[in-house]
């Protein structure tokens, strides 16, 4: 999702930090941030391609959130089970589900 505003080699440098700056589980998700100084400081979210992760039963739905430079992400319960706690150390199958919506934000 952050692939077409990130640089790559620096995606890969947030994504391999060894440890969180920020984790906090929700109780349905949670929230991760990672800080690094080149990241965007201007705010956008990111939902773009649609991405979720399944593992049995647990279905959650992903959404990035970049500015100031921070990366936050996501994740969400997206089914009728919510994401556990350990939900990060579970063996996830991510997968780009297909879009089936209308957009109907700029309709009058």
């Amino acid at each position: 999702m952050a692939g077409a505003v990130v640089p790559e080699p620096l995606l890969e440098r947030v994504l391999a930090a060894a440890k969180a700056d920020h984790y906090e589980y929700t109780g349905c998700g949670y929230f991760l941030t990672v800080k690094d100084p080149e990241l965007p400081v201007e705010r956008r979210s990111l939902w773009e391609p649609p991405v979720a992760g399944v593992a049995g039963e647990i279905q959650a739905g992903f959404v990035v959130y970049l500015g100031d430079g921070e990366l936050t992400l996501e994740c969400h319960t997206w089914g009728a089970v919510d994401v556990p706690q350990n939900f990060r150390e579970m063996a996830v199958n991510i997968i780009t589900p297909p879009v089936n919506y209308v957009d109907l934000r700029n309709e009058t």
